[in-house]
C-alpha cells in the first residue's frame, strides 16, 4: 500500500465531503432557521451516539484481523452476525422510547433513526473491511459518496418545501446505497461464524470499544447537551460553528486512517524504526495546516458566521475560536492514537477514552449550565488536550517520538506572520461581504504558503518528502 497516494486519495475525499457539508449546511441554515435546524442536528447527534453501543468495537476489531491476514472469511461473518445481534437490541430500544425520543429530537423520527443507525453502521463496517484488507484508497470514492447522497437529496426535498423528515431519510438512504457498494468491492467473502473468530474479534473489541467511543463521544455529546438543557436554536449556532472547524481536520484524519493498517503490519513484522518514520512525518504534515487555521479562522471568526450563516449564527463566534485550538490538537492527536490502535494496544487507548470522556461527561454538563455554549466547547477543548496527553504518553513508551517542534515553530512563526498582514490589510479593506471574506482568506492562505515554503526545513522535510510519495 503506497500511504502517500493512499493518503491524497483520502485527503480529496475529505475535501469533497467537508465542501458538500459545508454547503448544505449554509443552505439549511439560510432556509430551515436555527430551530429546525437544529432538530436536524440532535437526529444527527442521536445516530453517532447510538453508533457507539451499537458496534462495541467490532467494527476497529474486525479491521486489525484482517490487516494480521487471521481467517479472514471466518472473521467476517463472525463479526457481521455480531454487529446484526448489537442492532438488533437497540432498534427494539429505540421503539421501546419512542416518544421521548421524538419529544428530544422535536420530529417524529424515531422510525428513521432505527433505519438510519442500521444503513450508517452497515456502511462503516464494509469501509472498514476494505481497510482492512490493506485497501484505504478504495474507501474514499464510497466515503465521499455517502455524503453526496443524503446532501443531495437534503437540499433536493428542502427546495421543494420539505423539511427534516425529508433530510433525515435521506441519511438512512445514503446509508443503504453505500452499504451495498461497500459489500460489493469487499474481496473477503463472509463465511461462517465461529467462536473461535468471535472469541479474537471480543478480545481485542473488549478494549477498542472503550477506546473508539472518543470520537463520537467528542463529536456528539456537546450537541445532546445543549439541547438537553438549551434550546435547538443553541444546537444549530453551535453546531454550525463545530462544522466550520472540521475543516481543520481534512489532512490529520485522512493520514490517520491511511497509516493504521500499515503500522499494524509493520508492527506485526517488529519493524518499528518504520513506524517511528511515519509518525513523524504524519505529525508534519498535519500541524502545517492545522497551525494556520487557528490564527485565520479566529480573525474571521464573526465574518465567517455572519456572511455564510446569517446574522443568528455570529454568537458563535467565540465558539469558533475556542474549537479550533481543539482542532489543533485534535489534529496532533489523530496521528498518536491511530498509531497506538495500529500497535495492538487498544488497551492503552481506552484507558485514555475514560479519563478523558469522563472530563467531558462532567465539564460539558456543568458548563453549559453556568456559562452556556461557550462551556461545551471549552469541556470540549480540555478533554481534547487531555486525550493527547495520554495517547502520547502511551505510544512513547512503545516506540521513540518524533516530534517536529522545529518545523511547528516555523509554522508558528509564519502563522502569526500571516496574521499580522491580514489585520493591516484589514484595516484598509473592510469585511463587507462574502467575497472580500474569501478574497482575504485566500490572501492569507498565500502569504503563509510563500513563508513556510521559503523555510529549508519545511521543504526539505515536508513538501518534498509528500511529493515523492504521490509518485
Amino acid at each position: 500500500m503506497n500511504l502517500g497516494r493512499t493518503s491524497f486519495k483520502l485527503t480529496l475525499m475529505q475535501v469533497g465531503r467537508a465542501a458538500l457539508l459545508f454547503a448544505a449546511v449554509v443552505y439549511f441554515a439560510r432556509r430551515l432557521g436555527p430551530t429546525e435546524l437544529g432538530s436536524l442536528f440532535l437526529f444527527q447527534a442521536l445516530v453517532g451516539l447510538l453508533m457507539i453501543p451499537a458496534d462495541l468495537g467490532i467494527r476497529g476489531a474486525l479491521e486489525k484481523r484482517l490487516s494480521e491476514g487471521d481467517r479472514p472469511e471466518r472473521m467476517l461473518g463472525s463479526a457481521l452476525a455480531l454487529k446484526l445481534v448489537l442492532l438488533s437490541i437497540i432498534s427494539v430500544g429505540i421503539l421501546l422510547a419512542r416518544p421521548y425520543v421524538n419529544e428530544y429530537v422535536g420530529a417524529d423520527l424515531a422510525v428513521t433513526l432505527i433505519l438510519a443507525l442500521i444503513t450508517f453502521e452497515l456502511s462503516e463496517f464494509f469501509i472498514q473491511t476494505l481497510r482492512g484488507e490493506m485497501r484505504v484508497g478504495e474507501t474514499a470514492l464510497i466515503g465521499f459518496s455517502l455524503r453526496f447522497v443524503w446532501v443531495t437529496i437534503g437540499i433536493v426535498a428542502v427546495s421543494m418545501g420539505y423539511g427534516v423528515s425529508t433530510i433525515a431519510a435521506g441519511i438512512a438512504v445514503a446509508g443503504a446505497v453505500t452499504s451495498a457498494w461497500g459489500y460489493s468491492r469487499c474481496e473477503t467473502s463472509i463465511g461462517r461464524p465461529s467462536p473461535e473468530a468471535i472469541q479474537s474479534l471480543i478480545e481485542y473489541a473488549k478494549f477498542h470499544a472503550i477506546a473508539s467511543t472518543e470520537g463520537q463521544i467528542y463529536q456528539w455529546i456537546d450537541v445532546a447537551v445543549i439541547g438537553l438543557f438549551l434550546s435547538q436554536a443553541h444546537v444549530s449556532v453551535y453546531e454550525v460553528s463545530w462544522q466550520v472547524t472540521l475543516l481543520v481536520l481534512l489532512v490529520s484524519r485522512s493520514i490517520g486512517w491511511s497509516i493504521f493498517p500499515q503500522i499494524s503490519q509493520w508492527d506485526a513484522r517488529g519493524e518499528r524504526g518504520k513506524i517511528e518514520w511515519v509518525i513523524s512525518k504524519g505529525l508534519a504534515f498535519a500541524l502545517l495546516f492545522s497551525v494556520p487555521a487557528l490564527i485565520g479562522g479566529s480573525l474571521f471568526a464573526p465574518e465567517i458566521l455572519l456572511f455564510l450563516f446569517g446574522p443568528e449564527y455570529v454568537a458563535g463566534a467565540l465558539v469558533l475560536s475556542i474549537l479550533l485550538v481543539e482542532k489543533l490538537v485534535q489534529s496532533f492527536d489523530d496521528i498518536i492514537e491511530s498509531a497506538l490502535r495500529g500497535m495492538d494496544r487498544p488497551d492503552l487507548a481506552a484507558i485514555a477514552t475514560v479519563v478523558t470522556v469522563g472530563i467531558n461527561l462532567v465539564l460539558n454538563p456543568f458548563l453549559v449550565v453556568t456559562i452556556g455554549f461557550v462551556g461545551a466547547a471549552i469541556a470540549t477543548t480540555v478533554a481534547g488536550t487531555v486525550s493527547a496527553a495520554i495517547h502520547t504518553y502511551y505510544l512513547s513508551r512503545l516506540v521513540s517520538i518524533e516530534v517536529p517542534f522545529r518545523l511547528v515553530g516555523w509554522y508558528a512563526v509564519s502563522s502569526l506572520v500571516m496574521g499580522a498582514t491580514l489585520l493591516g490589510v484589514r484595516s484598509f479593506v473592510p469585511v463587507t461581504d462574502v467575497v472580500t471574506l474569501f478574497a482575504l482568506i485566500g490572501f492569507g492562505a498565500t502569504v503563509y504558503g510563500l513563508l513556510v515554503m521559503s523555510v529549508p526545513a519545511v521543504r526539505n522535510d515536508v513538501v518534498v518528502p509528500a511529493v515523492r510519495a504521490l509518485t
